[in-house]
Formats: structure tokens, sequence, C-alpha cells
């Protein structure tokens, strides 16, 4: 069954809701308790939510450089992470644009930073989102939902949490196939995407290395991109921008009510 423009609407204002401001009580966001409302939520995304990011990298070596550091980790678990709630964003007739993200569990593997600091012996957790006020699931640009079981290659960016990290931008994270060829969170034709498809998992690492060698750096070490100093109060631990235009819809919905999530392997 089509997605209607009313639920379409929906997502995207829950999804600008969570997106532009993350923690705590910010003009007007509200955390409220994961389990809040008792919904059922859809196991994948039924829409894309467009969102221009603050950053376009250019190159793996410039994000490597923006990131704080990198690893390569499998997925856990992935369950329900926390609700934001805005009343002002709500569309007609909605009580609220609540939207809840996934809260991803991983066991790294293998880590890279300037000369080797970050350590990462416990399992860490990253965000992505998310599900709209009714449990419907979307995915926020080429960023799909992380799967466990499977291994991916993270950008990283710090929060105030040790053991929670955000992926620098809906760019940040490759899929790693069984052959050692990465499949990217980037849009497929963008210059990121098609610098990182020259690397598999076995050159990467030596590259990685390579710039993160701060004693010993090389001639062409890539320059980071600009980021902001400092955004709105809470953007800091936002991991993804904010939407920017309307949803497309995936296929995945069938008009049925959500199908119950599972919580971890």
């Amino acid at each position: 069954m089509p997605e209607s423009p009313v639920r379409r609407g929906r997502v995207w204002a829950a999804a600008l809701a969570v997106l532009a401001v993350a923690g705590g009580v910010v003009g007007g966001v509200a955390m409220l308790p994961a389990e809040a409302g008792g919904r059922k939520l859809d196991k994948q995304p039924e829409v894309v939510a467009h969102a221009v990011e603050i950053v376009e990298f250019d190159s793996v070596g410039q994000m490597a450089m923006t990131s704080v550091a990198v690893v390569r980790a499998k997925v856990t678990a992935v369950n329900p992470g926390r609700i934001v709630g805005a009343e002002e964003t709500a569309e007609p007739g909605e009580e609220s644009a609540a939207t809840q993200a996934r809260d991803v569990t991983l066991q790294v593997t293998e880590a890279y930073s300037r000369n080797n600091w970050y350590k990462f012996p416990n399992p860490i957790k990253v965000e992505e989102w998310g599900w709209d006020a009714s449990g419907d699931g979307y995915q926020v640009n080429n960023y799909s939902w992380s799967e466990v079981g499977k291994e991916y290659l993270f950008f990283l960016a710090r929060t105030d949490d040790p053991l929670r990290w955000n992926v620098i931008s809906t760019e940040g994270r490759a899929e790693i196939d069984e052959w050692g060829f990465f499949h990217t969170s980037a849009e497929p034709d963008s210059p990121l995407a098609q610098d990182l498809a020259s690397y598999d998992a076995f050159s990467l690492p030596f590259y990685l290395r390579r710039i993160y060698d701060t004693k010993n750096p090389p001639e062409d070490l890539p320059a980071p991109a600009q980021m902001p100093v400092a955004g709105p109060t809470g953007y800091e631990s936002a991991p993804i921008a904010t939407p920017t235009a309307e949803p497309t819809d995936l296929g995945t919905g069938d008009g049925s009510e959500p199908t119950p999530y599972p919580s971890s392997d």
C-alpha cells in the first residue's frame, strides 16, 4: 500500500525534532524513558529522511583526519534507544512528534587513531535513527540500519559518554563484506565513495596507520575538514544531520501494524 503524505510528513517532522537537538531538555525537546508508550517498532526502515551534512568529505583521508578514531567492529546487538519528543513539531492532530533512536553495540576488533591513542577493550555504542512516534522506521540519507552480526568500519567522533560514540556523519560508515571490500554509506557517486572503492580491508589499515603517525607524518598528509567550532546547545551529541526535504518511501511498508522489533542476535 503506498504511504500516505500524512505519515510521510510525520516521519519527517519526527526526524527533524530528534536530529536537530540531541540530549537533555533543550529548546522544548525533552528526554523521555525509552520504554514510554509501549509501541511496536518496525524491523526495517520504511522511508529515507533526507539531510544536508555540515561537511561533505572528499576522501577517506580527509574524513579520517577529521575523525577522532576509526574502528573496525562487529555489531553484537541493536536495541531501542532514547526517545526525544518535541510538541511544537507535531503535525495537526498528532500529540507528539517523538522519535526513537537505535542503540548499536559494537565489539571493536581494530582501532586506528593518532599515535594509537584510543583503545577499545570493552564494547561501545553508537546511535543511529530511528523510529517515529508510531514505531515506523526511517533511515537518514544512504545510512541504512546497522545489522547484528555484520562488520563495519566506523569513523567516530566523541561524546560526553566514554562508551558512547557518534558516527562523524551519514557518510562515516562502511560495511565490510566477506571478501574484505567496503560498501559505504556515502552517496554512491560521491568523491568519498569513489575514493573508498580504491581500498580494501587489507590496504586501508596500512593507510590509516600511516596518516595517524604524527611522529612521522607523510608528505601527502590530508588536511581535516573545517567543522563548525560550536553548534546549538546539544548539537555536538547529534550523530546525524537534520532532514531538509520530504522522505522517500523505501517500499517496505504494507499498511499493516509495525512488526515487533528484535533487540539482539
